[in-house]
């Protein structure tokens, strides 16, 4: 599956979603993060999750079946940019 997980959460509790996320999904902004992983391994970082959230904490899950079903665009200083690198078709590790 094709993930993107967002949070916002409490500014003390910004670094520890930052450091568990990171274990699991490459970086795309500050509190964004998305990539390719197995339906194992969302259970896990869904479990890990739910060990440390609280009632004040938000968090967003997108999710698709394959990375060939989504479109990422991205507009950074005024220029956009469709990026396609996650248009491959197996799992990054």
């Amino acid at each position: 599956m094709f993930l993107v997980v967002s949070y916002d959460v409490p500014a003390e509790r910004t670094e520890k979603y930052r450091k568990l996320l990171s274990r699991y999904l490459p970086q795309l902004q500050y509190s964004v993060f998305a990539g390719d992983m197995t339906e194992t391994v969302y259970k896990k970082l869904r479990r890990d999750i739910e060990d440390m959230y609280q009632d004040t904490d938000r968090l967003l899950f997108i999710q698709t079946a394959n990375r060939r079903n989504i479109r990422v665009e991205t507009l950074i200083a005024g220029v956009k940019q469709e990026d396609t690198s996650h248009l491959g078709s197996g799992i990054i590790p």
